[in-house]
């Protein structure tokens, strides 16, 4: 009897310190409190992901295509353990993987290419390749929804599901992917635009493919991703005010063909001190006179240098009192709005002042 208990408390010990030594694994020294160390740690646990031999798992590392499969290789119950842990001799180390997965037809783009496999995935990639796991042949805009859809993805941006918000160019992160299929395996069957997958229930953690499933033909508009957004209790901004956020993270305003009317509306508002009213549309021959005028200026008197600088007719004002003050408001190298005073002496074209007030357009 006492050999009996002895050896048991020998076994519990053993579990003890098994799972003390799994548990200290997964307490990566890089990752503390944040919106994906529930998911880092569950990957970590279920040896889905694994982190450096330094104690750190670096998780805003931007993950490789190879990466990524064999990350849902290893995830999903239904592709050959023994044939993905194979490392064929003078090949990439992920081309067994690459080899398992080609059966189920998964838009991956390094089947036969080293230099791909090799390459960072972006996220609009892996919303594809999620949609066909599940049985849906999508393009990246429907995959984009069907990641909101189905609750597999919130976007980069808080408070916003738009297929810009999304991401699609953006590069994925080790902590991104955990959370990917954190989430997807938290989820039962999933849909496109309320239709289950072709190819019947798809689990959680099966490979269901798009092998003779033709692409998916829905056209996913702005208002559908407007419309989603508004079922989970969330209001999208404007078109105007998405690609006002484009061009504030992009070069501005750098071209008078990128100044819709939605976009004048705002540049009045907010590249101008004083709200001015007066808007006036000029004429082209009077437009053209007062450009060439202004560009003179800016680039022989003020020398901003060899920068953008769109003058629009949208962008001219002229008060109303005895004085008729003409003025443009000119958008230089993207961000700044320069309000340049100009009028005419005869037939001469003149600015009399520029860059008296100088604002950046896209600071709050």
């Amino acid at each position: 009897m006492r050999k009996l208990l002895a050896m048991l408390t020998v076994m519990v010990m053993l579990i003890i310190s098994v799972n003390i030594t799994v548990s200290a694994a997964i307490k990566f020294s890089d990752v503390g409190d944040y919106w994906a160390t529930e998911a880092i740690k569950w990957a970590a646990e279920k040896g889905i992901v694994e982190g450096y031999p330094d104690g750190t798992f670096k998780p805003e590392k931007h993950v490789t295509e190879a990466e990524f499969v064999a990350i849902l290789a290893r995830y999903v119950q239904n592709t050959d353990k023994q044939m993905i842990a194979e490392r064929q001799p003078g090949k990439h180390w992920a081309q067994s993987i690459y080899d398992e997965l080609e059966k189920w037809a998964l838009p991956l783009k390094g089947y036969t290419d080293d230099k791909i496999k090799d390459s960072v995935i972006t996220r609009g990639d892996v919303a594809r390749i999620i949609a066909a796991k599940n049985g849906f042949n999508l393009n990246e805009r429907q995959a984009v929804y069907y990641m909101y859809e189905n609750d597999l993805s919130n976007g980069m941006i808080p408070n916003q599901l738009t297929f810009e918000s999304y991401g699609v160019d953006k590069p994925l992160q080790r902590d991104q992917i955990t959370q990917f299929v954190k989430l997807l395996n938290n989820k039962g069957i999933t849909t496109f635009v309320g239709e289950p997958s072709p190819k019947g229930d798809a689990k959680a953690d099966e490979i269901i493919g798009i092998e003779d499933i033709p692409e998916e033909t829905e056209e996913i508009t702005d208002e559908m991703f407007d419309e989603l957004a508004k079922e989970k209790g969330i209001t999208n901004p404007s078109i105007a005010e998405r690609k006002w956020e484009e061009l504030k993270e992009s070069g501005g305003i750098t071209s008078e063909d990128q100044l819709t009317p939605e976009i004048v509306e705002m540049v009045r508002e907010k590249g101008d001190y004083f709200k001015r009213t007066g808007w006036k549309i000029l004429d082209d021959t009077e437009f053209e006179g007062y450009k060439q005028a202004i560009l003179y200026d800016l680039k022989h008197i003020a020398k901003v240098g060899d920068v953008p600088i769109v003058i629009s007719k949208h962008l001219f004002w002229e008060t109303n009192d005895w004085r008729k003050d003409k003025n443009f408001l000119v958008i230089v190298n993207g961000r700044e709005s320069w309000i340049v005073n100009v009028g005419k002496l005869g037939k001469e074209y003149r600015v009399y002042d520029a860059g008296v007030l100088v604002k950046d357009i896209f600071e709050e």
